[in-house]
């Protein structure tokens, strides 16, 4: 009786550890998107509704965002690299966009 209480105690704690960091990714993912919405409605002059994420990587050994964003418009991509605190304000929001250009074209 007691091997299957240490069991289910520790199977609960876990199930509350997965879920702990699988919702904090997904809300850190969220709030970068927003912040390089807003970056690019600001920068670029591009609406929020015609941006598009494509694709949102973390990077755990830096503790950096990646973020690749497509204007639905203009088929035009912006590139980010994002970094925020545990407290999920911004530390900086670094612009790759033209340098993802510049090597496209080399």
């Amino acid at each position: 009786m007691k091997k299957i209480i240490i069991f289910n105690l520790l199977f609960c704690i876990v199930v509350i550890f997965v879920n702990y960091n699988y919702f904090n990714s997904k809300s850190r993912n969220a709030i970068v998107y927003n912040y390089v919405e807003n970056y690019i409605e600001t920068n670029y002059g591009v609406d929020r509704e015609d941006l598009k994420s494509e694709e949102n990587n973390y990077r755990r050994g830096l503790g950096l965002f990646e973020i690749e964003v497509k204007d639905i418009v203009t088929k035009n991509y912006y590139f980010f690299e994002v970094d925020i605190r545990d407290d999920y304000s911004l530390i900086y929001i670094k612009d790759l966009t033209e340098l993802h250009r510049k090597n496209q074209a080399d």
